[in-house]
């Protein structure tokens, strides 16, 4: 089985010997694929649709899957219960959603070792989220995928916490591995909002000079962090 270099990131990041809950499954393919190559010891497939669940459990049983991997219809971690898995799966969700599915099972949440997180948006909130609940970001990657950004972070227990905005805002660790994804990323980021404040030059309403100076704000920490990648 190949997986889409978003979802090979997401899946690379598992140990092995790893008890997974893949939240939000879709097709199964991350739990499937860790299967396959011998990665886990058991698997939950989750998701609150009941269309994608029989996709990931028609997949499921043709790739013979079924004595390792199980289904379950669940509003985020609602069927999971305390010391099932080690490991936790969100991915293709905003940051926002994400947070909230975490925080619905507190308990869950404090006996797993190991959190992989692909928020689609609001990142930063994310990893301050890790933080605040006990977690330390062991890795990130950013991956540019048919024209879209993705953010992988794995959290695993531990006290940290950053001491710059700028790194709740872009990563510590990309701005320190000078990763060249989050370098285009940036300079994507520019180029969009010297479009935004061309677009409002000769605006004078109290709104638009508010969205003006957040864009020249924003625009200024991300040419301070081009300096560093």
């Amino acid at each position: 089985m190949d997986l889409s270099r978003r979802l090979q990131c997401i899946a690379d990041e598992v140990l092995p010997g790893s008890a997974v809950a893949d939240i939000g499954t879709d097709h199964g393919y991350v739990p499937i694929y860790l299967y396959l190559k011998g990665k886990i010891r058991k698997g939950i497939a989750m998701d609150i649709g009941e269309g994608p669940l029989a996709r990931a459990k028609k997949n499921i049983q043709m790739y013979e899957a079924s004595s390792v991997i199980e289904t379950r219809q669940s509003d985020g971690l609602e069927k999971l219960e305390i010391g099932e898995v080690d490991t936790i799966i969100i991915a293709g969700m905003g940051g926002l959603l994400i947070q909230q599915i975490l925080e619905g099972k507190t308990g869950v949440l404090r006996t797993v070792q190991r959190l992989i997180l692909q928020p689609q948006r609001d990142q930063e909130k994310t990893r301050r989220f890790l933080h605040k609940q006990g977690f330390k970001i062991s890795n990130e990657q950013m991956i540019k995928e048919e024209g879209h950004y993705y953010t992988i972070i794995t959290g695993i227990p531990g006290q940290e916490s950053y001491q710059r905005e700028v790194d709740y805002l872009f990563g510590r660790k990309l701005i320190e591995e000078k990763s060249p994804i989050l370098k285009e990323y940036i300079c994507d980021q520019l180029s969009k909002y010297d479009t935004i404040i061309n677009n409002i030059q000769g605006y004078e309403t109290e709104a638009v000079q508010k969205k003006k100076e957040e864009a020249i704000v924003f625009q200024n920490i991300c040419k301070e962090v081009l300096q560093w990648l």
